[in-house]
């Protein structure tokens, strides 16, 4: 029997944590990347690989071809773009190629990985003007979703599932903010944080979301959707929990919402004369929103069993520590 699972976006942050899970279940791996060697030596050695972009529809197509089963993780999740068409490139005109590939395949499951930015938050930000409208990112991922909730309604069996708010053990980048930021406050160098006004958000290891993918491939319904989250918490009681293990204190000051808003517009000008905004007004309002979630209807429908807040926290802690003192 076929069970060959794809994975697309495989060497991301979520992603590699993914190919890891199907390959200690002994499960066989295709992987579609830019940049397969950046999963690293021992699991290229036991996957199969197809090296291309999803924006290339041949190449994309090809790697469909055969797969019992397609785990879509790739997508263009930055805060800006100098190219104003790359989230709908990546994040709606191929998921288009890659449903009408799977569709033409056979293939006989399907897990489109959304964001919880798609969903209504708990309570909005009081913003307006640009920082009310939704970023590219999430325009851009809700049309994602949009059509595979019309795929599944061809009978084919597809989900989707909605990461929230993820860190862990992983490379220190713009996918990894969350550790990247716990790293920098560690060393001193996290010093400013929007006043958010204690909103909650939902946090969640990136091995949970993982397997959480798994599950929904193995156990979801067709055509339903998945909150893949852990623990509500504010931002703050998140640095809190953080000192409370490392009992490590830094003073981090809460930029008001109005600066962080004149911050974000000036980034947006500075990206429009050619540099890199880590910000724009639309993800200050993100970061103004009550994005608490219940993630047990996931737990039952899926056997779904994140761990604790301070249980992820306190392995993500010592690993930076293992990663600081391997490095020294």
């Amino acid at each position: 029997m076929n069970d060959l699972t794809l994975v697309t976006g495989a060497t991301g942050f979520i992603g590699s944590y993914l190919v890891r899970d199907l390959v200690a279940r002994g499960r066989p791996v295709r992987i579609l990347a830019r940049r397969p060697e950046l999963l690293g030596t021992a699991l290229l050695n036991r996957v199969e690989v197809h090296q291309g972009d999803v924006r290339d529809a041949v190449a994309l197509t090809r790697a469909v071809q055969g797969a019992h089963t397609v785990l879509h993780l790739a997508a263009c999740a930055r805060a800006w773009s100098h190219d104003p068409l790359e989230f709908a490139a990546v994040n709606v005109h191929a998921v288009a190629t890659l449903l009408e590939a799977a569709y033409d395949a056979g293939v006989e499951r399907l897990v489109h990985v959304s964001t919880l930015l798609t969903l209504p938050p708990h309570e909005r930000a009081p913003v307006g003007g640009a920082a009310r409208r939704p970023t590219p990112y999430e325009e851009s991922k809700l049309a994602g979703e949009r059509l595979v909730e019309s795929y599944a309604t061809t009978g084919r069996y597809a989900v989707v599932v909605h990461p929230t708010r993820v860190y862990g053990p992983g490379p220190l980048h713009d996918a990894n903010a969350l550790t990247k930021i716990i790293a920098q406050y560690l060393t001193g160098r996290f010093r400013v944080r929007i006043a958010d006004g204690d909103v909650l958000g939902n946090y969640v290891h990136a091995a949970d979301v993982a397997t959480g993918i798994r599950l929904a491939a193995e156990r979801g319904c067709a055509g339903s959707h998945y909150l893949l989250g852990g623990e509500n918490a504010s931002f703050r009681e998140f640095l809190e929990l953080v000192e409370e293990l490392t009992g490590v204190r830094r003073r981090v000051v809460a930029l008001p919402r109005q600066a962080a808003l004149a911050v974000a517009r000036a980034a947006v000008w500075w990206g429009k004369l050619g540099g890199t905004p880590l910000i724009t007004p639309g993800w200050v309002r993100v970061f103004l929103e009550d994005r608490r979630v219940d993630v047990e209807p996931t737990r039952v429908a899926l056997e779904y069993r994140p761990r604790p807040l301070r249980q992820g926290l306190a392995e993500t802690i010592a690993w930076l520590g293992e990663r600081g003192r391997a490095a020294a």
